[in-house]
């Protein structure tokens, strides 16, 4: 099973447990508007993201699967260096790479 990401990791790497679980409730509701959770990752996300939470195959759809496997750590990088690890706004980050992402994809195939 491919793991993209893992609260443990990011509050074993110092980040503090709420901007973690803030984080990955983000993710997960950006996922989710663009219906990119698997019916496991729905339940998931409904059921509450805490510091438990992973983000990983199971979870998702094949094409959020390509998408974070090509930009997630670049989506890491430009959240913690805009200092918006575990705001609201990192949505919006998330939201500019992968329109990034799809438009190099329709230029690729066309």
């Amino acid at each position: 099973m491919t793991i993209i990401d893992k609260a443990a990791w990011q509050i074993d790497g110092g980040v503090p447990k709420e901007l973690v679980v803030k984080h990955f409730i983000t993710v997960f509701s950006w996922l989710d508007r663009h219906k990119m959770l698997s019916d496991e990752g729905r339940e998931e996300f409904e059921d509450g993201i805490d510091s438990c939470a992973s983000l990983n195959e199971d979870l998702i759809t094949p094409e959020a699967l390509d998408f974070l496997e090509e930009c997630y750590d670049g989506y890491l990088k430009v959240i913690e260096q805009d200092g918006k690890y575990g705001s609201d706004s990192s949505d919006i980050e998330l939201e500019k790479i992968y329109l990034n992402y799809s438009e190099k994809r329709r230029a690729s195939r066309g």
